[in-house]
């Protein structure tokens, strides 16, 4: 991953400009404010459409873009 450089970048956009390889939580992390951008994931033999949200994508569309203060999940 280009990101870390602690997990093995086996994902890519096609949306970004440029060659790119995440790991699937840096592939979010860059993502956080592109939702619509469309990534596929290498699979050992060719690269598959995925969606962001399948690597764990969660769009916070109020609080900027941050996760709602009184939402209670985010409370310990």
């Amino acid at each position: 991953c280009e990101q870390c450089c602690q997990a093995e970048g086996s994902i890519r956009c096609m949306s970004c400009i440029g060659v790119h390889a995440w790991c699937g939580p840096c592939a979010v992390k860059v993502h956080q404010n592109l939702p619509f951008h469309k990534v596929q994931r290498w699979n050992a033999t060719h690269y598959q459409a995925t969606s962001l949200m399948a690597l764990g994508f969660l769009w916070h569309i109020g609080h900027g873009g941050r996760p709602c203060p009184q939402n209670r999940q985010n409370q310990d």
